[in-house]
């Protein structure tokens, strides 16, 4: 008896003994694995702060052995014709409009410039030449060069992004077939919201060299121009914009000076546009409806101020990503005869084959108030772009 109790007690003591050690050994490896821990957190937090600093003190240097990064961005850009004339003033025949050679740079964080030169049958013109500096006052950005001006909607757009092979007739009539162009500085100021979601206001100085308005004199007083545009957005899908442009300049041969009295010559006008853009198929169907009003006055040799009036309106339709229809409205009173006026209606059908390439085919029907004849004439147009400048309106 006295042995079966000694024995129990010293398996009891036994067991007491090894969890003691067992408890020991778990709290040990528990203060191991905290250590561990702390250690490696130390290291980690010592690594960061030696890559933060290794970071700070990185320089990179260029590896090339040529300097075409800072090459401009050069683009061509044709535009051929062919054309039936019935009774009107475009000869039949094949032609090549123009071939544009277009440069563009961004030259450091404040300035990029841009050139075009166009070649045609006549020879060779610098048609854009100038540099701009994006940020020269807060909201505000300086242009100085040779430059389309920006008056209305369309003017400042080359010929080849046009939704229609010509200007409309009334800009050509007043500024001429090429549009309205300058040389001297323009300023162009994002104004706060005023009285529209988006207010912009630009103001141009340019010589007087418009052979329309003023008679291409370039001794004589500069014109100045001005454009106030006002944007709204009515739904996700469609805005509505608006803007009054004026332009004014010296129509005689006094020359640069303010000490007579000038003749002068005021191009005012009223445009708007309503654009649908599904914002989920945009690039495949869209609607735009452009307008612009025009008023001239222009104070003659005579003494005589006469007034003119003019106007175009179009729908241009996008039905999916390669065909466009589109209808557009001409009318112009002639700024000699006032009497006498012009209209034109000019259907017309785009095919885009890509964003390098489209085809449009169209017809221009004019009408007179006098006797003449009716001016039928079909176009078919074919322009191709070379490079990064595509057919962009801008």
């Amino acid at each position: 008896m006295v042995f079966r109790t000694t024995l129990i007690i010293g398996l009891l003591l036994m067991c007491v003994s090894w969890s003691s050690a067992q408890t020991t050994t778990a709290t040990d490896s528990l203060d191991a694995l905290s250590s561990l821990r702390q250690a490696a957190q130390k290291a980690s937090s010592a690594s960061t702060e030696n890559e933060s600093a290794s970071e700070q003190n990185k320089s990179f240097v260029a590896k090339s052995r040529s300097l075409q990064a800072a090459n401009p961005e050069i683009s061509l850009v044709g535009d051929a014709l062919a054309t039936y004339s019935e009774n009107g003033d475009y000869a039949p025949g094949f032609t090549y409009r123009v071939l544009g050679l277009h440069l563009q740079s961004t030259l450091d964080p404040f300035s990029l410039a841009k050139a075009a030169i166009e070649l045609t049958p006549e020879g060779a013109e610098l048609a854009e030449a100038y540099l701009t500096w994006t940020n020269a006052l807060p909201r505000t950005s300086l242009t100085l060069g040779k430059f389309r001006q920006q008056f209305g909607i369309i003017n400042r757009w080359h010929e080849h992004a046009l939704d229609q092979t010509f200007l409309p007739l009334p800009l050509q009539t007043y500024m001429g077939e090429e549009g309205l162009a300058g040389i001297g500085i323009s300023g162009h100021v994002i104004l706060p919201s005023l009285i529209a979601q988006a207010n912009e206001l630009t103001v141009q100085v340019t010589n007087s060299e418009n052979e329309m308005l003023y008679d291409g004199n370039a001794s004589r007083l500069p014109s100045v121009l001005v454009h106030l545009n006002n944007y709204y957005d009515l739904n996700q899908n469609m805005y509505f914009e608006w803007g009054l442009s004026s332009v004014t300049g010296a129509n005689d041969s006094l020359g640069f000076t303010l000490r007579n009295s000038h003749r002068w010559t005021t191009l005012n006008g009223l445009d708007f546009t309503v654009s649908w853009n599904p914002s989920n198929r945009a690039l495949y169907r869209n609607l735009s409806w452009r307008n612009e009003l025009l008023h001239l006055s222009k104070t003659v040799p005579s003494g005589k101020t006469v007034h003119a009036l003019g106007g175009y309106s179009y729908l241009n339709y996008q039905y999916n990503r390669s065909l466009i229809f589109g209808m557009r409205f001409d009318y112009v009173q002639d700024p000699d005869f006032t009497d006498n006026y012009q209209w034109q209606v000019v259907p017309y059908l785009t095919l885009i084959q890509s964003e390098f390439v489209y085809f449009r085919l169209e017809l221009l029907s004019r009408h007179f108030s006098t006797n003449a004849p009716v001016q039928n004439t079909v176009m078919l147009q074919i322009d191709w772009a070379a490079g990064p400048h595509k057919h962009d309106k801008y």
